[in-house]
Formats: structure tokens, sequence, C-alpha cells
């Protein structure tokens, strides 16, 4: 079933350098109701990019440099995802699709990341400032890494249906985003009976074209 909205890896490596780097979209995972200390906790979505032009060796493979970004899962006005989508986009979404767009389709799609480097407690990280359309000169790819798409409300959804006491995580799921999942209101109900519960064994955060050309 699709994402429908009506949001770094993690790494130990140096974080992927500042500028603007062209990036395909591989990934798509919501990962339920997130916890704030500030706000209102939200559905979010974390968007995952692969950088074709910056490489780094895992396991002695050759792959792209990975970066993602947290969204909360919704396209009112003011929200950051429908900021980025339509810069992404080049063009404001139309009624209908505000209505109900399915973010999953952002999967494949080029654009250019704008990334800034931020110093927080010692280190420096990554973070996408701004995302937009790919320019006609520059050739569209096919992301390297394999499309991953997850939706920890649908999986727990599944699981009660066979009538799991958890739910079935994917294998190439990485596991700060399995801990995210781990940490929603929806998983923690769901094994724990309570959204203030503290989940069992959470994983560690270390391991973790139309005619208008609009690419989703």
């Amino acid at each position: 079933m699709p994402i429908t909205v009506s949001a770094s890896s993690g790494s130990k490596s140096d974080p992927v350098p500042a500028g603007t780097h062209h990036a395909v979209c591989y990934g798509v995972v919501a990962v339920g109701t997130q916890p704030s200390q500030q706000f209102t906790p939200r559905p979010k979505v974390v968007v995952a990019f692969e950088i074709p032009g910056e490489r780094i060796e895992i396991k002695g493979k050759d792959l792209p440099r990975g970066i993602s970004k947290r969204y909360t899962l919704s396209l009112n006005e003011k929200a950051s995802l429908r900021k980025d989508l339509q810069s992404w986009r080049g063009r404001p979404f139309t009624s209908a699709e505000l209505a109900g767009f399915d973010v999953s389709k952002l999967i494949g799609a080029n654009c250019l990341l704008s990334v800034l480097h931020q110093d927080r407690a010692g280190a420096t990280y990554a973070n996408i400032s701004s995302i937009s359309a790919l320019p006609k000169s520059m050739k569209s790819v096919a992301p390297e890494n394999p499309s991953l798409y997850f939706n920890v409300v649908e999986a727990i959804e599944s699981a009660k249906k066979k009538g799991l006491r958890d739910i079935i995580w994917p294998e190439d799921l990485p596991t700060w985003i399995e801990k995210l999942c781990c940490e929603s209101e929806e998983y923690k109900t769901f094994v724990m009976g309570s959204p203030n519960a503290e989940p069992p064994d959470s994983p560690a955060e270390e391991d973790l074209q139309p005619a208008e050309e609009v690419p989703f």
C-alpha cells in the first residue's frame, strides 16, 4: 500500500560534503508517530537519498554516499515536506494531489540537494537544506541501492492479522530507522500496550515523465 499524505544515515564516517549534489531518492519509510518534548507528536516519514558523485567503500563495495531527511507526514501550507516537494517538482500541488499524495512515488526520482554542515556536541552533521529539480542539461540516473519502502503502521496491521507478537522487519532496513520505528507510539502500543512504554531491545543507533516533466 502507498504511504499517502493528506522527512543522515547516522554513519560514523565523515559527513557528506557541503554544497550542491546530484542525488536520487532510493527510500521512503513511514516511521510512525514520533515522540517530542516540545511539540505534539506527529507521524513522520524518512526520505533517503544517494549521491552518485560521492563514494564510500562498504564491505569492499564502492557505493554512493547516503543522506536522508525526516519530515512530518503532512502537506499543509507550512509543512517542510510540501515546501521541499514543490521545489523539487517545480510546480505546486493540485487540489487533488493535496487530498492524498503517495510519497512512495519519490523513489527513483532525481534532484539537486543543497547540503549544509552543522556543528553539534563536538561533531559535524550534514543536513539537507533544500531540494530542487534536476536541470534539463543533467541526465537522470537510476538508484544503485535497492529500493527501500516500509510503513511501520502497515507492518503492525499485518502482524495483527497474522496473530504475531512483533512485526516482520525487512532485512535491508537500516537499524537506525528500525530504532525510530520502535520509538513510535504505534509500535509501543502494539508490543507493550502503551505509547509510553519502552520498546524491547531497540537496535543500537550506531548500526543505524509527463508533459510538464514533473519527476513524481
